[in-house]
């Protein structure tokens, strides 16, 4: 057994929640009522009364909350006191729209990345060293003890860290912004581990870095010559560490939250295809409902699907439909490189009136999904053979449709951060259109007195708290959608291929540009790529029945792979 530190990255990253609800019914009536005085100089309480017919209880409550507000003022005339709207509350019922309270407070916390493949967790919920603390306590330089790092980043991507930021769900907040300049901190930070190479075993990793071990044993053996291995070394680590927990109390609380499940975020899925053909049939029907914006991402363009983008770009463009194409490919060659940007530069310069924009430098992003703006929110569809041609018709390609707010939310925060990487022009503006469609969707939600999709009935007098859009558990969802990101996406098909799944085979599924894990209950798909912006999704339910009951496992249906037996 001995010592090693993993290197680390820590961003301190400023963030807004916000609370908030839209008023009831009878508020927001009540304040239209009130501004509507006919040239009278407001209403009394009895006029109030009359015209709603309700408990005064309830009339009081409500004009207390919107004097509150500033909406409403009070104003004495002779013997009465009479209410009148505010220039603030005209400005509030002018557009025609639910009045809503929000409160918005600014809070900062640490987020840690690891450096081996770049997982986040909360630093709050680590026991991390500096090298400060090791040089001056060992006599030796932290990197005498510390594992080499495959990568290191310099900015932090806000969508693969909002579900770490901290927000309390008893006040249901949400996070409304995310600085897009999470600032890196100074020194060296390192977890401290143990690692037993003859036993294949690694302590000190959290939940949801289990999966490292792997990589850890590797670097591990690989640097064994060059570590500070040596005994006395070793005893004066140990010493650092018991030192540490010494005067720390055993019950020191931590919020285990950001360990337990490593998903950027969990969504009811409503439809799911199979074969290339039948996503690119959900992708199209997507696109059709889209208004304003569509952001089409893929990782795997070439010739074909170039003119495939270029096509479908130009027909958005011309209902009015801005595009915009992140792209990457798998030969980053020069002259590929410059053929794909020739075509989608011709496709910009035909004269329709949507806009169109794209990277010229490829991503090191690997995703494939179709996301667009429409007038009832996100839709958007993830998976692999969106835009392929005729000749993938019958290709395995599995794809999920979802609307979910706070996931596509989640989603366009994660595009608008690769956008961000990108050293082209105009890729911040493009970064930052769908950073604040993704603020302005789970805002819009989050101040809907009803769910999403459900109108209020108009004889309603709600005076219920806030709803906030949240991903639901599997329980409440017939299927569920969870997307993960680079070494996420392999610990899950890991545990989905090692999992205990008796009478049930398991769908292996390698086909150029897609991986599939697989089994009757659960599928792994993403673009196969060792990226560490690799994105997956994670299908459970109905819809993953239902497509291995499609796959037909066993059976010659054309594009499966061997199924392996429990």
């Amino acid at each position: 057994m001995i010592h090693v530190l993993l290197p680390l990255d820590v961003f301190r990253v400023s963030y807004d929640v916000a609370v908030g609800r839209p008023y009831s019914r009878l508020e927001e009536l009540l304040l239209r009522l009130i501004a509507d005085d006919k040239g009278e100089e407001g209403r009394v309480f009895h006029e109030l009364r009359e015209a709603f017919q309700v408990h005064e209880r309830l009339l009081i409550e409500g004009l207390v909350t919107l004097l509150r507000e500033g909406w409403v003022a009070m104003v004495q005339s002779g013997q009465e006191i009479r209410y009148v709207a505010t220039h603030e509350g005209l400005l509030t019922i002018s557009d025609s729209r639910r009045p809503a309270s929000l409160r918005v407070r600014r809070q900062q916390t640490s987020v840690v990345r690891e450096m081996l493949s770049c997982q986040l967790a909360r630093l709050a919920d680590l026991e991390v060293l500096r090298a400060e603390e090791v040089r001056r306590k060992t006599h030796r330089g932290a990197v005498s003890y510390a594992l080499k790092g495959r990568h290191h980043r310099k900015t932090l991507n806000g969508g693969e860290a909002e579900w770490l930021l901290p927000r309390s769900a008893d006040e249901q907040q949400w996070i409304r912004r995310i600085d897009s300049d999470a600032r890196l901190a100074r020194g060296k930070y390192y977890l401290p581990l143990r690692v037993n190479m003859g036993e294949g075993t690694v302590l000190g990793l959290p939940g949801n870095w289990r999966h490292l071990a792997p990589l850890v044993l590797e670097e591990a053996k690989q640097q064994y010559q060059d570590l500070a291995v040596g005994s006395e070394d070793q005893r004066r680590f140990d010493n650092v560490l018991k030192e540490r927990d010494t005067g720390r109390s055993r019950f020191r609380r931590t919020d285990r939250s950001s360990v337990l499940r490593a998903e950027l975020a969990t969504m009811p899925g409503l439809e799911a295809a199979l074969s290339a053909g039948a996503s690119c049939r959900l992708a199209e029907r997507v696109l059709e409902r889209a208004s304003g914006h569509v952001l089409i991402v893929t990782s795997c363009l070439d010739d074909a699907q170039v003119a495939r983008v270029s096509e479908v770009a130009t027909s958005l463009r011309g209902r009015g439909v801005s595009v915009d194409v992140l792209w990457s490919c798998a030969e980053v060659q020069e002259e590929s490189r410059r053929r794909l940007v020739n075509a989608l530069d011709s496709a910009r310069g035909k004269a329709v009136q949507g806009k169109l924009f794209f990277n010229k430098t490829p991503t090191d992003a690997k995703a494939d999904f179709v996301l667009a703006a429409t007038s009832n929110g996100p839709v958007a569809v993830v998976g692999a053979g969106l835009l392929f041609g005729t000749a993938q018709e019958q290709a395995f390609s599995p794809a999920v449709l979802v609307e979910d707010v706070r996931g596509l939310s989640t989603l366009a925060l994660l595009a608008s951060g690769w956008w961000q990487e990108s050293p082209d022009d105009n890729a911040e503006l493009v970064a930052s259109r769908w950073r604040h469609l993704a603020e302005r969707w789970v805002e819009e939600a989050a101040l809907r007195l009803a769910a999403p999709g459900v109108d209020e009935p108009e004889d309603s007098w709600d005076l219920s708290g806030p709803h906030v859009p949240s991903p639901r558990s599997d329980e409440d969802e017939a299927s569920s959608v969870s997307l993960l990101i680079g070494a996420q996406a392999a610990a899950t098909r890991d545990r989905v291929v090692q999992g205990d799944v008796s009478a049930t085979a398991r769908l292996l599924q390698t086909w150029d540009p897609v991986q599939v894990t697989a089994t009757a209950q659960e599928w792994v798909v993403g673009a196969r790529s060792s990226s560490v912006s690799a994105l997956s999704f994670y299908l459970r339910g109905r819809l993953a029945t239902e497509l291995w009951q499609e796959a037909g496992v066993g059976g010659d249906r054309a594009g499966v792979v061997d199924s392996h037996p429990s």
